[in-house]
């Protein structure tokens, strides 16, 4: 009878160290995709940082000392 009960236990223990594992893995490949998703969205949020934002702000701040030197009537320098 005690041996029969030790059998149930172990298969019962058993059983929950599957659920648990299952579960951790299932976790653990969730945790990867959602990894993998923001790699991808930050290599292309660099990508359009360089692309666009940077010359962007290039172009304002050549606007914005081409304003200055009209207002202060300062030439260009030859490049």
């Amino acid at each position: 009878m005690q041996t029969q009960s030790c059998v149930q236990m172990a298969e019962e223990a058993e059983k929950e160290h599957k659920k648990m594992f299952d579960k951790y893995s299932q976790q653990a490949d969730d945790i990867k995709a959602s990894y993998k998703k923001l790699l991808t969205d930050v290599q292309s949020s660099s990508s359009r940082v360089c692309k666009v934002t940077l010359p962007e702000m290039a172009k304002s701040v050549t606007r914005a000392i081409d304003g200055l030197r009209s207002r202060y009537n300062i030439p260009a320098t030859p490049a």
